[in-house]
C-alpha cells in the first residue's frame, strides 16, 4: 500500500506519481466521453430530423412552449444536435460543442423536470429509445451527459481535434 510511506515527503511523492499516471490518462478519457456525447447526439436527431412533426407533438406535450413555436423548434433543433454531434465526434470546434450541448442539457433537465412535478406522463421526445417516458432518470440521464459535457469543455488537453 503507498500509504506506508513514512514522512511527509513520501506521501507527497506517492501522490504526485498518483496526479501523473491520472494526467496522462485524462486527455484519452476526455476524447472516449466527447466522443460518446457526440455519437448520442447525433442518434437522437436522427428521428426527430426524419418526423418533424412527430418531434414538435412531443414539444407541445411539455405545455412549456407558447403555441407554434413548437414547430420551429421541431425542424431547428435536431439539426441543431446533429451539428453538436458531427463537431464532438470529428473534433471540429469542439469548444463551441460542448458549450451549446451544455445549454440544452440544462434546457431539457428543466423540462423533464417541471413534466415530472407537473405529473406529465409523456414521452420525452428525447429520440434514442421509443416510448421512452419523462421522469427522473431521465434527469439523471442527462445529469450525467450534462457532466461528461462540462468535463470536455474545460478540458486543457486538446487532443485529436481540429482547432477552428
Amino acid at each position: 500500500m503507498y500509504l506506508k510511506v513514512a514522512g511527509k515527503n513520501g506521501l507527497e511523492l506517492d501522490l504526485k506519481l498518483r496526479l501523473n499516471k491520472l494526467n496522462k490518462i485524462y486527455p484519452f478519457f476526455i476524447v472516449v466521453v466527447r466522443i460518446a456525447l457526440g455519437i448520442i447526439f447525433l442518434i437522437a436527431s436522427i428521428d426527430k430530423i426524419s418526423d418533424p412533426a412527430s418531434f414538435a407533438r412531443d414539444i407541445s406535450n411539455y405545455h412549456f412552449v407558447p403555441f407554434g413555436l413548437e414547430n420551429i423548434i421541431a425542424i431547428v433543433l435536431p439539426w441543431l444536435e446533429l451539428f453538436i454531434g458531427l463537431g464532438l465526434i470529428l473534433g471540429i470546434m469542439v469548444d463551441g460543442a460542448s458549450f451549446i450541448s451544455g445549454i440544452l442539457l440544462i434546457l431539457f433537465i428543466i423540462l423533464i423536470f417541471q413534466a415530472t412535478i407537473r405529473g406529465f406522463n409523456i414521452d420525452c421526445g428525447c429520440g434514442l429509445k421509443e416510448g421512452e417516458m419523462v421522469g427522473w432518470q431521465k434527469m439523471f440521464e442527462d445529469l450525467i451527459l450534462l457532466i461528461g459535457s462540462y468535463f470536455v469543455w474545460i478540458r486543457k488537453v486538446k487532443l485529436y481535434e481540429i482547432i477552428v
